[in-house]
């Protein structure tokens, strides 16, 4: 076989392995559609994965006009990727198979947010949490991390709550572990894992924001991520919402980030309390404000407390409107938010929604789902591992 003909083929096994994991179960048929390759290059190249252990015929055959035809899947546990994802003072490190199942998944505290400790605390456990797994591990990990990152998505350029510029991620963690480390933006890793496995998963073109002690969203076009020329879009908490607002770390005024975010919540609420000598009946009256956090204001306007209630109206008020903003330019199928707010609070989800609704073109909106995502500690882990693969899939992975 000449070197061009087992390129051909490679990049064949390739397109089916990728169409299976970013579309799920599919007939030889779908195949053929959706990779243009010929029926005969499917065929040869499905018997040699199968052979290989990564994909296998369904007994559950497809309800067609003509002749029945068997589905094909991707083999669960057949390898794993490895992906981490840094929030809360602690990553999330797990191990998940070719179908997102996760096989392991632990937590490792850090005790500084010093970009060479934080990174070093996770490359020393990341070779015995390997070695420590049933199934052969892809030499490869994905780390969702917070900031804008390059678009070679190896660096942090910038993380302005967090104190980091230029922080060379993949070198310092391949230098550590040996391995090829592919960097995403944390929220745009959590709408990876909610595109392809969870709330996302029956729309093609779809929003992911995540609000937390930041904001910033996923663009997914035909299921996959929109980077950007520089790898920025989605960087939605700098855009700017009130002109003469308060001023942003990133060094501009009324950001989204500083209305809707956690510390706004915190402040705005912190504020009115002392503002108005305001004694919540649902807070321990013992309780120092300044270690009062963003979900705890958010259980308590769940519970009814109307000055919690008011703050967290008035943050996911914000958001509604850059919401609007998003489906009027986008048109997606839906918006999913996750995060520690919206999954804290019921009253923040359904606030941006009306808001958005109310100033969003109405044709538009109308069809527009908007909902919460599926998964919470290891969507950014199991996200970043995914768009690791996609950057660097490879056959000799499974050698």
């Amino acid at each position: 076989m000449s070197q061009i003909e087992l390129k051909d083929q490679k990049g064949s096994k390739l397109a089916i392995l990728q169409a299976l994991r970013v579309h799920g179960s599919m007939s030889r048929i779908d195949l053929t559609r959706l990779t243009g390759l010929s029926r005969a290059t499917i065929s040869i190249s499905i018997g040699e994965l199968m052979e290989n252990g990564l994909v296998y015929e369904t007994e559950n055959r497809l309800v067609t006009k003509g002749r029945p035809a068997t589905t094909l899947e991707l083999v669960p546990h057949s390898r794993v990727i490895l992906g981490a994802d840094l929030d809360h003072k602690a990553w999330t490190l797990g191990a998940f198979d070719l179908l997102g199942n996760a096989v392991k998944v632990m937590k490792i505290p850090i005790h500084s947010f010093e970009p060479e400790h934080a990174f070093s605390t996770l490359s020393k456990e990341i070779t015995s949490f390997s070695k420590s797994l049933d199934v052969s591990s892809v030499p490869l990990v994905g780390l969702g991390v917070p900031g804008l990152i390059d678009w070679k998505h190896r660096a942090i350029r910038s993380a302005a709550d967090l104190g980091w510029q230029h922080v060379e991620v993949a070198e310092l963690m391949e230098k550590a572990i040996g391995w090829p480390t592919v960097v995403v933006n944390r929220h745009r890793a959590r709408g990876l894992a909610e595109c392809r496995y969870g709330a996302g998963q029956p729309f093609r073109n779809m929003i992911y924001i995540g609000v937390g002690m930041g904001i910033a969203a996923g663009f997914f076009i035909d299921r996959q991520l929109m980077s950007g020329s520089m790898g920025g879009a989605g960087e939605i908490g700098h855009i700017t919402i009130e002109p003469e607002g308060p001023l942003c770390p990133c060094g501009n005024q009324g950001c989204l980030q500083v209305l809707s975010a956690g510390p706004a919540i915190e402040q705005e609420f912190r504020k009115l309390v002392r503002t108005y000598e305001h004694t919540s009946p649902f807070a321990d009256e013992s309780m120092d404000l300044q270690f009062l956090k963003a979900h705890d204001v958010c259980e308590l306007a769940e519970a009814g407390d109307d000055m919690a209630a008011m703050v967290v109206k008035k943050a996911a008020s914000y958001l509604g409107i850059a919401m609007a903003n998003m489906l009027n330019t986008f048109n997606p199928e839906a918006i999913i938010l996750g995060g520690t707010i919206p999954n804290a609070s019921r009253l923040f989800v359904d606030t941006a929604t009306k808001t958005m609704r109310q100033r969003a073109m109405r044709p538009l909106s109308a069809d527009t789902i908007v909902t919460t995502s599926q998964y919470m500690d290891i969507g950014g882990a199991l996200g970043a591992a995914n768009f690791a693969f996609d950057k660097n899939i490879s056959l000799s992975f499974f050698n």
